[in-house]
């Protein structure tokens, strides 16, 4: 597990657990040199000491981009939790948009290493107690959780991110009207189906996550693009420069593509999973009262650098964490 070292900085201290045979799931996230090391580190930690029957399961850590090679230090945290590293170049078509990472990684473990259920990351996530519901269900072949604001989605045909989504079902072969509708989960708008990245649960036989990158990589070749001239902006990585802006978010409707294009059984997970922190103070006031005390995923962002610690919710007293989960965050933050 994660500790301080007198030294200061993060140090393992190895907790014993069995790899296990069922349920077969795999987690997976992207790691690369800097704030994602800590972060995925954290992340990691989090499932062997929280997530239950599931603490067992087989966890992948892929670094996707050259030139972001992480430490020797993390290479050996890493095998102190029993995580398979693959530092392979996969993202070679849009290497400016970190996001992209993590389509091309989730492809790559689905073709590589058999699992009946694959639960894809963000780094900037935790689990706080056992995720009971991404043992999916017979009826079931994908759990997501929506978009947390509209942001790119599309509310139809007078949006002016519909010309976007229209240009990407054509690039991939996707019929428009065969998306549904849905809801943002905070600001609660009519939208064409549009998931978060953070949290993503499938069963692997489908080939979604293959799927996924093949429509997102085609789109990135076609010159497809959201946005034309966005600005920077604070996220769990840091700072997003315009190259990457200009994307923010195409990965996701390309994810929304390939599910609907293989599958109807698609379930949305709970708010207890992929909780946006960073949005707790937006969501419905009567909702986070009953949903933040039994949180389960949280998708912190940038809540646990040290100018965010003051006011990050999860610490505070009437927060979702025990006592012994307050001092373990307390004792690997601040992340810089």
């Amino acid at each position: 597990m994660l500790a301080e070292s007198p030294t200061g900085g993060l140090t393992i201290t190895p907790t014993p657990f069995t790899i296990t045979e069922k349920p077969d799931v795999g987690f997976v996230a992207c790691i690369e040199g800097g704030v994602l090391e800590a972060q995925t580190l954290l992340l990691f930690d989090s499932i062997r000491r929280y997530a239950g029957r599931f603490s067992g399961s087989s966890l992948y850590a892929l670094s996707p981009r050259a030139g972001h090679s992480i430490s020797q230090r993390t290479r050996r945290k890493l095998d102190d939790l029993g995580v398979t590293h693959v530092d392979r170049v996969l993202n070679t078509d849009c290497p400016e948009y970190g996001s992209a990472n993590r389509v091309a990684a989730a492809a790559h473990i689905e073709e590589t290493f058999p699992h009946e259920i694959l639960v894809i990351l963000d780094s900037d996530t935790l689990f706080l107690r056992e995720p009971t519901e991404i043992d999916l269900a017979p009826g079931t072949d994908v759990a997501v959780r929506p978009v947390d604001i509209k942001g790119m989605s599309t509310t139809g045909l007078s949006d002016s991110f519909d010309r976007y989504w229209q240009d990407l079902c054509r690039c991939s072969g996707v019929n428009y009207d065969q998306i549904p509708w849905r809801k943002s989960f905070v600001d609660q708008h009519r939208i064409k189906a549009n998931y978060n990245g953070g949290l993503i649960v499938v069963r692997a036989r489908l080939g979604v996550l293959r799927r996924w990158a093949d429509l997102f990589f085609d789109s990135i070749r076609e010159g497809l693009r959201p946005f034309t001239s966005a600005g920077s902006f604070r996220t769990g990585a840091g700072w997003i420069e315009p190259a990457a802006a200009n994307l923010w978010g195409s990965n996701q409707a390309a994810l929304s593509l390939a599910i609907w294009s293989l599958t109807r059984r698609v379930r949305e997970l709970p708010p207890t999973y992929n909780y946006p922190l960073h949005q707790h103070d937006r969501i419905d006031a009567a909702l986070a009262r009953t949903v933040f005390p039994r949180v389960v995923h949280v998708h912190y962002h940038w809540l646990f650098a040290a100018d965010a610690l003051p006011g990050n919710p999860l610490l505070q007293q009437e927060g979702p964490l025990s006592a012994s989960q307050k001092d373990w965050l307390r004792s690997v933050t601040p992340i810089e």
